[in-house]
């Protein structure tokens, strides 16, 4: 009997065993699990000979290089700022400016760069905030303030400031350490929308009481206790100063974030540009996976990252800037008897003082992404929409000073983020909807890294927006700020921003999420899974829509800090072969798809180009996967942009990096208007290539810069929509065509004409002509039915060229009586009259 009951206990035992296993597995998130195990392993050995010599050269030249004032780590912005019919490129430096540049040349355009007081991690924006018909430049710093620059680079006055989120003060006391919701299998379990519903991200609207606020506390910190297992990320406040020392254990931990530079409090008072540059040798002896110096199988391999001792040579020739002795006395001379260190007094941000309050705590708020401006609730007024970071920034705070004005507080144990919406009319806040709230010491911190992305889910006419955020989370709110039904969504930390899109060709939007464990996974506008993939590769950027292969079906691009370039099928998120591509170093910065033919050349496929921290642009095949590439030397987290900016008819391509360089190549590709790639969204929230895809382009003899007479003009568009065959397209398109009419025009600077269209093709809409002198921008958006948007604009002039007329208005005169005397000049033979007096008849 014993040896039974034995059998009978063993096998109770393995049954407990195995149901607490599969229970123990529906109660962990997948994605969460899974770790970016690419990213440990070393870049492969960069052979430069092999991969200068490229078999399918792409014949891409240097047209001009400049250099701004620091370093750039958000996507510039290619546009005609002066209404002139000339391209600029806006170029947001990290570190106090904001630079213009000519298209042809590369040359600084008089008035700038701007000075602002803060550092920059989000893209350039236009939108004509005061009415005057002139399209201002539009900046998010990272202190939460919004500027608005004039095309003359002068800084306005009108600002938006994202106010202090107030958090109850003890709201961390009490929480659990390893704060896991272990309650819920996976993020398709319909009880984790049911509780977000109940208990989170109601909109905070502005005119709420804090009793309101207070009774919303408990339920932001029990969002704070569904998250799990990942390495803490690095601060953001350590990316803004080129004085802060470097970290080498958040360096370790963080691939994805810029490392600090080591520039000293002395040295930086003598440097005229402040650049971030790499950490030093000791952050590579560290052992840090992610950098090319501490790679197994990597060491002396000669790569823009790498920091070895120079040689004996070289370094002998740095001894003429080393000994001050040997300088000409000119050159020898005390800063401090040159330079008063107070007037760069007003130089650096100083915080406003934060409000008193016996149980809250009023958190600061920093913009780390981009926004983007809409029209949000359909109401004909547009709408800014922030993805808001709120924490205490510890450099700022390691002055004691700022740090008392905070009574004692221990300031790493706030951290939150939420969705501000502003109304451009009023420059007030709209709502806010608050999303997570953490402290510095848990796995997932409560920080937005990625920029919203707003679409209509749902066909009512209104926007949703889209965004993921460092805590795990990937919430869809509606135009009021609530949060969608089963919704928010669990995944690893999310740093890239959000796509929408068709990804599978049947005519409806899907969602695509990426997060730092390297987990890719598409949604249904209902959040319904259809499909994920692990790349094992933390993912730091948006995927990029296309065809890329032109087998008429749709990829998705999506970059990944291993170097490799995936290409997955929109379909099932399969890999698409030859991809992926490797690369030999990180690759930060989104891919841009372009299509790079010749003039009569018929290729299939794109073509993706992108930077690596090897230090080379890119340029690869779609269809067969051979690159060919260009040494720049430098890295880069911005992404790659296309346009014609010099004026002729070839297609260019803008690349910024690191070291505060702009480049612009040339390529023998020619120009269309659905080729260009302006901005990073493509203006709004569009992720996908346009070209033989969709979009809205203004017809070439419409778009030619010219002067404009008489009492109207016609603007001819072609609306495009040609890749959901057989599942038809998405009307109906609601075009907006819209003159911005500034300079001393007297009526409406903004005359707008707006037609809806059920069909594609060739169509045309008559604008007014301004009876003044003056420029004019012609702006044509179109809106499809899930509220996707594509615009294309174009600069004109009207009655300039009036001495013209003044011309003919003295020339003709002057003809006419010539043609006067002409006629009636005397007939041959006739005798000439006399007035002499000795005349005898």
């Amino acid at each position: 009997m014993r040896p039974l009951l034995a059998l009978a206990v063993c096998a109770l035992l393995a049954a407990g065993a195995a149901a607490a296993g599969e229970d123990a597995a529906n109660t962990t998130n997948k994605f969460r699990q899974r770790e970016a195990s690419d990213d440990m392993l070393g870049y492969p050995h960069l052979d430069e000979d092999a991969l200068l010599s490229t078999k399918c050269p792409k014949h891409v030249e240097l047209r001009w290089q400049t250099e701004v004032s620091s370093s750039i780590y958000a996507s510039p912005l290619i546009a005609d700022i002066n209404s002139d019919g000339k391209l600029e490129v806006v170029v947001p430096s990290f570190v106090h400016y904001l630079e213009v540049l000519e298209g042809s040349d590369g040359d600084k355009l008089p008035g700038w760069p701007a000075f602002h007081q803060s550092n920059v991690h989000s893209s350039p924006l236009l939108y004509d905030i005061d009415k005057d018909g002139t399209r201002e430049i539009v900046l998010a710093t990272y202190n939460g303030v919004v500027n608005f620059f004039r095309i003359s680079g002068y800084l306005m006055m009108d600002k938006l400031e994202v106010p202090r989120r107030k958090v109850r003060k003890d709201w961390h006391v009490g929480l659990n350490p390893d704060p896991v919701d272990r309650s819920h299998p996976d993020v398709n379990d319909s009880s984790i929308a049911k509780q977000a519903a109940s208990e989170e991200s109601h909109p905070n609207i502005q005119d709420k009481s804090a009793g309101d606020e207070s009774s919303k506390e408990p339920q932001s910190r029990s969002t704070t206790n569904t998250s799990q297992g990942a390495d803490p990320l690095k601060h953001p406040s350590e990316l803004q100063s080129a004085e802060t020392k470097p970290n080498p254990t958040a360096e370790k931990e963080n691939p994805e974030l810029p490392k600090n530079p080591k520039t000293t409090t002395e040295s930086a008072s003598h440097a005229q540009r402040r650049l971030l540059q790499t950490a030093d040798k000791s952050d590579d002896q560290t052992g840090s996976a992610e950098t090319h110096g501490s790679d197994a199988g990597t060491a002396g391999e000669s790569t823009v990252e790498n920091d070895e001792p120079l040689e004996e040579e070289a370094n002998a020739s740095f001894d003429l800037f080393r000994d001050a002795e040997d300088l000409p006395e000119e050159y020898s001379y005390d800063y401090d008897d040159y330079v008063n260190e107070t007037w760069w007094g007003d130089e650096d941000w100083t915080e406003q003082e934060h409000e008193k309050a016996e149980d809250y705590v009023s958190i600061d708020a920093h913009i780390l992404s981009t926004p983007v401006i809409a029209d949000i609730d359909n109401d004909d007024v547009q709408e800014m929409v922030i993805a808001v970071s709120y924490f205490f920034d510890r450099e700022y705070y390691d002055n004691a000073e700022h740090l008392k004005e905070l009574g004692g507080i221990d300031i790493g144990k706030y951290i939150a983020s939420s969705i501000v919406v502003f109304n451009l009319d009023t420059k007030q806040v709209k709502w806010t909807a608050e999303l997570d709230l953490s402290t510095e010491s848990g796995k997932f911190l409560a920080h937005a890294y990625s920029s919203p992305t707003v679409v209509d889910l749902d066909g009512d006419g209104n926007l949703d927006i889209l965004v993921g955020t460092s805590y795990g989370l990937f919430y869809v709110l509606d135009h009021h700020g609530k949060t969608r039904k089963n919704f928010p969504l669990e995944m690893a930390e999310i740093h890239a921003p959000v796509i929408a899109a068709d990804i599978n060709d049947d005519g409806k939007i899907e969602m695509v999420t990426a997060d730092v464990h390297g987990n890719v996974a598409a949604w249904t506008a209902e959040g319904d899974e259809i499909w994920e993939v692990h790349l094992k590769s933390l993912v730091p950027q948006r995927p990029t829509v296309g065809d890329v292969n032109g087998d008429g079906h749709t990829d998705i691009v999506v970059p990944t800090v291993s170097g490799n370039i995936y290409v997955l099928s929109g379909k099932d998120g399969s890999k698409v072969q030859p991809f992926p591509y490797r690369t030999h170093g990180r690759i930060m910065s989104p891919v841009l798809l372009v299509d790079m033919s010749k003039h009569g050349e018929k290729t299939q496929g794109l073509t993706l180009a992108t930077t690596s921290f090897d230090g080379y642009l890119y340029l690869i095949e779609g269809s067969s996967g051979c690159a060919d590439v260009v040494d720049i030397g430098e890295t880069s987290y911005t992404m790659v942009l296309a346009d014609n900016v010099d004026g002729g008819d070839d297609l260019d391509l803008i690349v910024t990096t690191m070291n505060g360089n702009v480049f612009c190549f040339s390529t023998p590709s020619p120009h269309h208007p659905l080729k260009e790639w302006r901005s990073s969204n493509q203006g709004r929230n569009n992720a996908a290539y346009r070209h033989n895809r969709q979009g809205i382009y203004v017809k070439h003899g419409s778009r030619t810069f010219r002067d404009e007479e008489g009492k109207h003009f016609w603007v001819e568009f072609e609306i495009v929509d040609k890749y959901r065959v057989p599942y038809g397209n998405q009307a109906p398109y609601n075009v907006t065509v819209t003159l911005l009419v500034p300079g001393n025009y007297q009526g409406d600077r903004r005359i707008v004409v707006s037609q809806v269209y059920n069909e594609p093709g060739h169509k045309r809409m008559q604008l007014p002509t301004v009876p003044v002198r003056t420029t004019g921008t012609v702006l044509v958006e179109m809106v499809d039915k899930h509220g996707l948007h594509f615009a294309d604009e174009y600069s004109l002039t009207f009655h300039v060229h009036y001495f013209k007329l003044l011309k003919w208005l003295v020339v003709l005169p002057m003809l006419g009586m010539f043609l006067v005397l002409v006629v009636l000049r005397p007939q041959e033979g006739a005798p000439l009259p006399s007035f002499s007096r000795n005349n005898i008849d």
